[in-house]
Parts: C-alpha cells; structure tokens; sequence
C-alpha cells in the first residue's frame, strides 16, 4: 500500500516544493541509485535465515522514520536526499522477504512467488486510492504521516515473531540451533552460481535482468512524470489516483493468472521464454508513447497503464522466477538480490534520463522508454552471441559437465535472432 504513496505523490508533492524537471528525475530515481547495488549484498548475507528476520523489521523502522521525515520536508531537495535512505530500507527488505517466501514455504518455489506477487499487488491496488484520499481531504503531508502509521503495523507483529523464535533459540530449540549453520559461500561465488549452468542459462539470467531493468525504468517514469504532466494540462488528482489505481487493479489480475500453472508453464517453456519476455517488455515500454497523445478527458492514460501493467508484471514474475525460483536454495538470497538490483538500476536510469531530456516539455519524458528498449536489444543481440560461442566451446569440451544429449536444445533456445544463431 505505501510503494504506490511514495511513487506517486511524492513527484507531485516535490512539483508544489518548486521542483525543476531535473530535480523531479532526481526525486524518482534517488531510491534507486542506492537500490541498484544494496540488494544483492543484502540478499547474500539474508542467506542466513536468521539475518531475514533482523533485515525486514530493520527495513520497516527505516521506511516509517522515511515517510515521517517525508512529511516534515520543505524543499525538493531535501526529498531527493530522503530517498536514499528509503532505497536502503527497500534493499534490505525484498531480498529477505523473498528469499524467506521461497526457503521457509512448502510449496513449490514458483508457486510461493506467485501467491506473493498477488498478496503485494493487492495492496499496492489499494495504495493509490488511499493516497488519492488522504490529499484531495487534507494533504500530502498527512498521507505520508499515514504511511508511516501503517508501517508501525507490520513493525509490532514481525516484532513479536522475531523476539518469540529468539526466545525459543536461546532456550535449545534444536530446529533453529542449527539453521543459520554450516559454512557460508562468499559473495562473489553466491553471483557464480546464479549465472552458472553454462552459456544458456547464463544469456537467460541476463535477459531477465535486462529487460527488468527496462520494465522498472519505465514504471519509474510513468509514475514520477505522470503525475506532474497530468496536473499540467489539467487533469485533477481524483483522476491521476484512478489512473494509476487502475494499474493496480490490472496488475493485481495479471499475478492471479499468472499463478495458473498451465499459464506459466507456457510462458516459461524453454524455448519460448526469452521472446516471450521480449514480447512483454516491448508492451511495456511502448505502452509509453500513449502519453504523448494530449487527452485533457485521461481516456488514452488509462489504456497505456493497463498495457504496461500487463507488460510489466509478465516481466516481473517471469524474471523473479528464472532468478529465485530456479536458482539453487543456498543462493537465493544472491539471486533475490540480482533480481532487485536490476529493479534499482532501471529505476535510477529511467527518471533521471527522463528528466534530463524533458525540460521543454514533461510529454518528451515518455519518448525514453522506447529508446532504453532500443537499447536493451541491442545488448541482448551481443549477449547472444557471446552465449552461442559459449556453448559451442561447451560442445567441443571433453569435461564432466558437458551434456551432450541437451546441447541442441540449448542452442535452439538462443535462437532470439535467427539471422544470427
């Protein structure tokens, strides 16, 4: 529920503070920065079950001290300098969170992310609506005094689980006496096994990452640009909060689908996931141009958010489950970490790049998520290259890990740019 309050009016709260387009990129992408390198170092050391626990009520108290702070704030910079604390306390609760979801489930390890992804999108569905109360009855500073009162929710009942399983441990439970035992692979070996398995699994983790990064740049101009060029040409913020509460609502729809298996397992296949995520991204990326239609009735805004919540979300969940779900239990964590990582990076470059180039005109924001898509399949196409010779060297290999029998399958599934492969 507090994701969307913070991407969402934060922007518009920062334009009523005098924010300049640059400043307004920098208040978008500033929590991203910091994410684009934290989760994967938190994600290696959330490895150890008991740090999980320690990691996500320390992210909340971060997070309720952020929205507080956010209240008090006078001025766009002291926003931007306010969200790199926020980044930190993101980066230290995904990772855990998600890594915990997989590790201590009974399910199976994708259906575990799908029902997580559904369960956050709920309330993620409800943030905007809340947030779009909380300012059009009072202010912006009450909403983000209400966040902060929500947090201190989660803080009390993780708050008591913790001290409880503490107070278990210390009086000899032998169940979790020994489950944060046994020796700890480093961090650079964490990130080796997440790309190992040979040149196809590793151009997979790399498309997954990629394109990701390219989804989450374009959430993250969407929501600190949208808000801003919505008020520019009149729409009030009953309408910007129904938009993006319709994203919401698509989003919520889109994980529920996605956790039928048949569904899944289509999109997953083998040889068709890497288009199928290209497929997605370019939904989502172009989904953007929309924007650059001036419709003074929003009609246009609500089809282009439904468009990249589809887009977006089918990106999401695939990416999450090549890098966690597949990836080997004593490195989740690692992989969680990757996988949020690429979430920080596409949201640090999208905002800030957008607002570079939008100082005329706050439409010209949604002209770069289309070119950063021009850019990731540009690297992919190298990426693809280098994992076909990879996998040929594999071939003429004479070492134990070569499989002979599953070799042109692989090959097959790189076939991204049949001109090439």
């Amino acid at each position: 529920m507090i994701i969307p309050i913070f991407s969402i009016f934060l922007p518009l709260f920062a334009v009523t503070l005098g924010a300049n387009s640059l400043e307004l990129g920098l208040v978008g992408g500033t929590s991203y920065a910091v994410y684009s390198f934290m989760p994967f170092v938190m994600g290696h050391f959330s490895d150890r079950r008991g740090s999980r626990k320690f990691f996500i009520i320390t992210s909340l108290l971060i997070l309720c001290i952020v929205s507080l702070l956010y209240a008090a704030s006078n001025s766009a910079v002291s926003l931007i300098v306010i969200r790199v604390f926020e980044g930190v306390g993101w980066a230290m609760l995904w990772p855990a969170m998600e890594a915990a979801i997989v590790e201590d489930s009974s399910r199976e390890p994708k259906s575990s992310l799908a029902i997580f992804n559904y369960v956050w999108s709920a309330g993620a569905a409800l943030g905007p609506g809340l947030g779009t109360l909380l300012v059009t009855t009072s202010s912006y500073r009450t909403a983000f005094l209400a966040s902060g009162a929500l947090l201190v929710v989660p803080i009390i009942l993780n708050g008591v689980i913790f001290l409880r399983e503490r107070g278990a441990r210390s009086r000899g439970n032998p169940r979790r006496a020994i489950s944060g035992s046994g020796e700890r692979p480093t961090l650079s070996s964490s990130i080796r096994g997440v790309f190992s398995y040979g040149g196809e699994r590793s151009f997979r983790v790399w498309s997954s990452l990629t394109l990701n990064a390219l989804a989450t740049a374009t959430s993250a101009i969407f929501f600190t640009f949208f808000g801003p060029y919505a008020t520019s040409i009149g729409l009030t913020v009953i309408l910007i909060g129904a938009a993006t509460s319709a994203f919401g609502v698509v989003r919520f729809f889109t994980y529920v689908a996605l956790a039928k298996q048949s569904l899944t397992q289509k999109l997953l296949a083998g040889r068709m996931r890497i288009r199928n995520l290209i497929v997605f991204a370019c939904v989502a990326s172009l989904s953007s141009l929309l924007f650059l239609i001036r419709d003074p009735t929003g009609a246009v805004y609500f089809l282009s958010f439904a468009l990249f919540a589809i887009g977006n979300s089918a990106v999401y969940a695939m990416s999450q489950t090549t890098l966690i779900a597949e990836t080997a239990s004593e490195q989740r964590g690692v992989g969680a970490g990757l996988f949020e990582s690429s979430i920080g990076i596409g949201g640090m470059i999208g905002p800030i790049a957008a607002g570079a180039v939008s100082s005329s005109s706050l439409s010209t924001a949604f002209a770069v998520p289309p070119a950063i898509l021009a850019l990731a399949l540009g690297f992919l196409y190298i990426m693809s290259k280098v994992a076909h010779t990879s996998m040929n060297r594999e071939r003429q290999s004479d070492t134990p890990s070569l499989q002979p029998r599953e070799a042109p399958q692989s090959v097959t599934l790189l076939r991204l740019f049949p001109a090439q492969l």
